[in-house]
């Protein structure tokens, strides 16, 4: 493993796996400092000279279904309380500008009654006893941190405070249930003692976990519901921040890529003669859907990378393009598929109808275009590998390592770093599969990035989607029968199904008799990935827009088209929302010349909408206002709660009017 001597005072935070003692308290609120290695878990107690740190062997519990009923997770794995009272909380969520960090963190310290000044945040290396409770993965993905870990790390934060007051009380010699714990201080109200976390939590760590600890009523919280500055913003500020593109290790090359420009296309040959000549120049790597150029910088590898003469065999899909992309979601939205949602008979419904209206939506592809382009450095030696990214999820990039450096996942250790931008797209680990092939060959450190252009031309994008809606009315103006064919472009072999990529259609909270809704998946061999909210993404916005359709169609209000049909109990939430809604934009008093626009969904466990205020001139629509509501039940952070909704306002917006990936 890496000697921290070997690296200069900017680098420490990069790279520190050797230390052996908490961070000074100067950097409580840097996740990068000191991050845990395998080792350091093992022997925590020991490395981190006493506090409430037990030595664990890693993995602690294997992922368990979800939903499964689990023990307490140790405290240990989350906490270390040094005798300074400096908390160290290892947080199993990557953080990428969300605020993971610091929610989690908030649910913990709520249940532990530490000191929120007396904090300092760091990554979880890769092991099971990390996997979110609600899907079984150690991911940052899918809205999951908070809904997954919510009553999970209020458990572990009890669980730990139950065990400083039982350590405090028999110090005392009384009842620990005449013990309080806040502010990182213990009270004996009776006697007037006080003691701090730091002076009992060794004697705590050699107590046993409780496995049923007592949580505080909701109407006794101090730090949930409140929002105190993000952990992760000091280092943003002040420049220490480290991402993975900002790694450096002593005798590190560089590597530059080149992939095929076509999806599914293999290299057939290169000629790096021309490569050979330029300055600094180490290597070439090849691998079978692309070339890695290996330099003493990465300006130096690239200019090498342009002098490649590289063959390739663009494969089966060297002539799909949009237009045909189109055609083949146009003919699956046709043909039907499996059906997600049958309620009523839609059919009938529609045979009998007054009156019908049918349109079809289409979105394209989207790119993540994450401001961080995907990277990755890479080690191997005698002990194992190591890999320093950006990540989602680390215990994919472990194993995406493991095979390209031909060794067992359990041999690799992940550094997470700051995430420069994740939506989805560092879910995957192609990057960090790439960068230990190039690390493997050389022999030597190796820090690969990607171009922009490598970044858009190979993300795995949101999908290519269309949908056909059909409406049946009757003479009252009443919606009778919607009818929903999706037809979307995933990934070969995904197997999740027609209930996935129907997701924000067959489970939408709108009540209408004869309600059907089919999925196909055209399987067109352009790659998947998650962005964003997924489905729930492109889905809802394409059905909210065919309800303003209908609503003109009919001639009614869409805000009160939309009202009849969440007239039930399942949607008396999202009604709430969209009630706001209305009420807050003036819904029934536009300006002059401006118009509105509503819609709302469930999505991820929450209730969100929007309502938007335009004009239009000659097709040119201006955007004057925007209001967005949330019903996500407990806000852990309300002002993390808002920048959400404000980033996802931009994000959408560029989704709607600019974002496209083409294909010739």
């Amino acid at each position: 493993m890496l000697d921290p001597a070997m690296l200069d005072a900017n680098e420490m935070d990069t790279a520190a796996i050797g230390a052996t003692a908490p961070a000074a308290p100067s950097e409580a609120s840097s996740p990068n400092a000191a991050r845990l290695t395998r080792r350091r878990f093992v022997h925590g107690a020991l490395a981190l000279g006493g506090g409430l740190a037990l030595s664990v062997k890693l993995p602690v519990q294997a992922a368990a279904a979800p939903g499964a009923a689990l023990a307490v997770r140790p405290p240990s794995a989350f906490l270390h309380i040094g005798e300074d009272n400096l908390i160290t909380l290892t947080t199993p969520a990557e953080e990428m500008g969300q605020g993971g960090h610091t929610s989690v963190a908030m649910i913990i310290m709520e249940e532990l009654g530490g000191d929120w000044q007396q904090l300092r945040v760091q990554n979880a290396p890769a092991a099971a006893v990390y996997n979110n409770p609600m899907f079984g993965q150690q991911s940052t993905v899918g809205s999951f941190t908070v809904r997954g870990w919510y009553q999970e790390a209020r458990r572990i934060g009890a669980a730990a405070r139950a065990m400083l007051l039982q350590a405090a009380a028999a110090k005392w010699r009384v009842p620990a249930s005449e013990c309080s714990a806040a502010h990182s201080l213990i009270t004996h109200a009776a006697s007037g003692r006080t003691c701090t976390f730091g002076s009992v939590a060794e004697r705590a760590a050699r107590l046993p976990v409780p496995q049923q600890p007592v949580l505080k009523p909701a109407a006794s919280f101090t730090l949930i519901g409140t929002s105190p500055p993000r952990v992760d913003v000091p280092d943003k500020v002040d420049g220490s921040a480290r991402y993975g593109i900002d790694v450096r290790l002593p005798g590190m090359l560089y590597a530059a890529i080149r992939q095929c420009p076509t999806f599914g296309g293999r290299v057939r040959s290169i000629d790096d003669s021309g490569a050979r000549d330029i300055p600094g120049y180490h290597s070439t790597v090849t691998l079978p859907d692309a070339v890695i150029v290996v330099a003493s910088s990465y300006w130096r590898a690239r200019k090498a990378l342009d002098q490649l003469r590289i063959d390739y065999d663009l494969g089966p899909l060297a002539t799909l393009d949009s237009a045909r992309v189109s055609q083949k979601l146009r003919e699956g939205v046709q043909q039907g598929g499996a059906s997600t949602r049958d309620d009523g008979d839609a059919a009938a419904a529609l045979a009998s109808a007054a009156s019908t209206l049918e349109a079809v939506y289409e979105v394209p592809y989207l790119a993540h275009a994450c401001m961080e382009p995907m990277n990755c450095t890479a080690r191997l030696d005698a002990q194992g590998g190591e890999v320093w990214c950006s990540t989602q999820a680390p215990q994919a990039a472990q194993k995406a390592a493991a095979a390209a450096f031909g060794i067992a996942p359990e041999r690799v250790q992940v550094h997470s770093m700051y995430v420069g931008g994740g939506f989805g797209r560092r879910g995957e680990a192609d990057f960090a599969a790439q960068a230990a092939a190039a690390a493997r060959a050389v022999g030597q450190p190796v820090k690969l990035i990607w171009t922009r252009e490598e970044d858009i031309q190979h993300d795995f994008y949101r999908p290519a989607q269309a949908i056909r809606f059909r409406a049946g009315i009757d003479r009252d103006g009443h919606l009778t029968a919607l009818d929903c064919a999706v037809a979307t472009s995933s990934t070969p072999g995904f197997a999740r199904g027609a209930t996935f990529y129907t997701e924000g259609i067959f489970d939408a909270n709108y009540s209408v008799p004869n309600f059907h809704v089919t999925g196909v998946d055209k399987d067109l061999g352009v790659r998947f990935g998650f962005w964003r909210s997924v489905n729930s993404s492109h889905n809802p916005f394409m059905l909210e827009s065919f309800l303003d359709e209908v609503a003109h169609h009919v001639g009614q209000d869409p805000y009160r088209l939309r009202r009849a049909l969440l007239q039930h109990e399942r949607g008396r939430r999202q009604l709430a929302l969209l009630d706001l809604l209305a009420e807050k934009a003036g819904w029934d008093h536009p300006a002059p010349g401006h118009h509105f626009g509503i819609a709302s969904l469930e999505g991820f466990g929450s209730y969100a909408g929007s309502v938007v205020e335009v004009t239009a001139e000659d097709r040119h629509i201006t955007v004057h206002r925007v209001l967005m509501a949330i019903d996500c039940g407990v806000t852990v952070h309300p002002d993390n709660t808002r920048a959400q909704l404000e980033g996802g306002m931009v994000y959408g917006l560029s989704a709607a009017l600019r974002g496209e990936i083409t294909l010739e």
